[in-house]
């Protein structure tokens, strides 16, 4: 290291400063490149590891490519089966709903024949409609609630909704519940949920991000539909507790909700229920 031109020696700290700058290089790397050198000593077995790493590593991919492409067809296999079973399943039940639609007609005719025409017929007729077990049309109020616009959204499928199913759900089965109980409250003669009719035993449930009605998925938006004095559904509609919160949610989460009376109100007849009897304990039937 040269002397500076005074000749006075450097302190130590700038010597150090001087060195690091000028020797920065670790010794480490001077010692792996002689061994790098031809004349450098070398460990016999360190290319055999290196060539037997390098083929377990190869070995490795390859039965891991083979097995992933031998499974390949089998699980497309499986899965063209299960949609083929999916699909017939779904033909054959289309086939007995319709079986199903066609015998009930049968049977309202059979008992139009049957019965005189009068209060019994009447009180049958009038029983069916309540019961959901009829088609029904008249003036009402058709309430609407949607999610928020998401940007991104694997597509669900659902029955009668529009906007697939997201992650995540704003609206659950409680909702729809509330706007149903509320129009039931407010003199809802006949209701509908998505196409789906509510019979005196139907249940809204939520599974997973559905929401089921009679078992039957929906997905937003739902359209709740109801038959009834339009007016005065309309009115107790918007002066209840429920149109005041769902009309808060609108500003504060972004969800749709809009309702509005109409002249015309079609709703379809419910599934067929099977029909329960109540019958007296064998305990009570000697006493009144």
């Amino acid at each position: 290291m040269t002397q500076p031109a005074s000749g006075k020696r450097r302190p130590d700290s700038v010597q150090q400063l001087v060195g690091f700058v000028n020797g920065h290089l670790d010794p480490g790397y001077a010692a792996a490149a002689a061994r790098r050198e031809p004349g450098g000593k070398r460990r016999w077995y360190d290319s055999a590891a290196v060539v037997i790493g390098a083929g377990l590593v190869g070995f490795v991919l390859v039965v891991a490519y083979v097995s992933t492409h031998r499974d390949a067809p089998k699980a497309a296999q499986v899965h063209d089966s299960l949609v083929d079973r999916v699909r017939s399943a779904q033909q054959t039940v289309d086939g007995l709903g319709g079986r199903v639609n066609d015998l009930q007609k049968a049977l309202e005719r059979a008992q139009a024949s049957a019965l005189p025409a009068g209060d019994l017929a009447r009180g049958l007729d009038l029983a069916r409609l309540q019961a959901g077990l009829t088609a029904a049309a008249g003036p009402g109020v058709v309430v609407t609630l949607s999610e928020p616009a998401a940007p991104t959204a694997s597509p669900t499928p659902g029955r009668g909704g529009t906007t697939p199913i997201g992650a995540t759900n704003i609206l659950t089965d409680r909702d729809v519940r509330s706007v149903v109980n509320e129009l039931w409250h407010d003199g809802a003669e006949a209701i509908a949920v998505n196409d789906v009719r509510l019979t005196p035993t139907s249940a809204i449930r939520f599974a997973g991000e559905a929401v089921l009605v009679d078992f039957q998925p929906i997905t937003s938006p739902y359209h709740v539909a109801a038959i009834g004095d339009a007016d005065l559904l309309a009115t107790n509609f918007a002066q209840s507790s429920v149109a005041s919160r769902y009309q808060t949610l609108t500003g504060v989460d972004g969800i749709g909700f809009s309702f509005a009376d109409a002249e015309h109100v079609a709703l379809p007849a419910s599934a067929p229920v099977r029909v329960r009897y109540a019958t007296v304990p064998r305990h009570k039937r000697g006493h009144r």
